[in-house]
């Protein structure tokens, strides 16, 4: 390897500086308000709706 030659600067070149070196610490963003979790809540509430009414159709096809 060349002397002074660092693999992070190599491969992070195109990343802003700000950016470089360090992770951002994982939680919600505050801005937000938690919109996301929302989301995902509600989506998640209409899939397993589905789900169930799909194998209820399954099971029962004279019902529906």
């Amino acid at each position: 390897m060349a002397r002074g030659w660092r693999l992070s600067s190599h491969v992070c070149r195109a990343v802003h500086g700000a950016h470089r070196g360090c992770v951002r610490a994982a939680g919600t963003d505050p801005a937000r308000g938690g919109e996301a979790v929302i989301a995902n809540l509600a989506g998640l509430v209409l899939a397993v709706g589905i789900a169930v009414y799909l194998v209820a159709a399954l099971l029962f096809p004279e019902r529906f």
